[in-house]
């Protein structure tokens, strides 16, 4: 699959690979197990409690409104990821390098609907599988895609790293780390691992950005050196594992 370029707020050139039609299909198929789980479980409520005879077109409105506004929820609460796409492992992203705004989210959803309703989804499959970023219309509209978001797994030992009873940080000032610069240094470490020597000015940028916001002196060792500010970060924010 075709991959994108993506500059980051801290002028860091992350690439990613594109989710294909296949990718958000699987996605797509696995939230609507979950749509049917649930009017399943409508149903079987009517049936005991006749609610919908009783409250007419709003009890239909009420019943309506998770599966109208599921994908909207879930990928403003859920990083950009639906748990079809969760489980699928992609996520929506912004071409602009920052975190996807609601009104972005809001954009694809409504255009989402759309898409359902003309011709079945027939039309976004055609745009996800013709546009250079495999956008469909509410991407195109809201300057979003959706890639391929690694496993947690391989962040694991980097990410939440043990440390032994009375470890003490390296660099205490890894703890002024916002989130998003701590989610940029994972994203970071996890492409230099995947293809090691391929990206070593993306490396150099981010320890770099990191080295000024902790007031760090240049490291030896760059993987080593972003590593052990993630592993403090983890200690000092108590985010480390037991």
């Amino acid at each position: 699959m075709a991959g994108i370029r993506i500059q980051t707020t801290q002028n860091i050139e992350l690439e990613y690979e594109l989710a294909g039609v296949g990718d958000r299909l699987v996605a797509y198929l696995v939230d609507l197990l979950l749509y049917g789980a649930y009017l399943l479980l409508v149903i079987l409520l009517e049936n005991e409690t006749n609610f919908l005879d009783r409250m007419g077109g709003w009890a239909i409105l009420l019943y309506s409104m998770p599966i109208l506004t599921y994908q909207l929820l879930c990928e403003v609460l859920m990083n950009g990821q639906s748990l079809g796409k969760r489980v699928r492992r992609i996520r929506v992203v912004s071409l602009d390098g920052r975190q996807p705004t609601l009104g972005q989210y809001l954009i694809r959803w409504i255009f989402r609907i759309l898409d359902d309703m003309i011709g079945s989804g027939v039309v976004a499959v055609i745009c996800i599988a013709t546009t250079e970023r495999a956008q469909r219309i509410g991407d195109l509209l809201a300057g979003t895609t959706v890639v391929r978001s690694e496993p947690l797994s391989k962040f694991h030992e980097t990410i939440h790293a043990h440390t032994e009873v009375g470890y003490v940080p390296v660099y205490e000032n890894a703890m002024l780390m916002s989130d998003h610069d701590i989610s940029l240094l994972k994203e970071v470490l996890n492409l230099v691992s995947r293809e090691p020597g391929r990206h070593e000015a993306i490396l150099r940028k981010a320890v770099e950005k990191t080295r000024k916001i902790i007031s760090a002196e240049p490291p030896q060792d760059p993987i080593v050196f972003l590593q052990t500010v993630l592993k403090d970060y983890s200690h000092l924010t108590g985010g480390e594992e037991a």
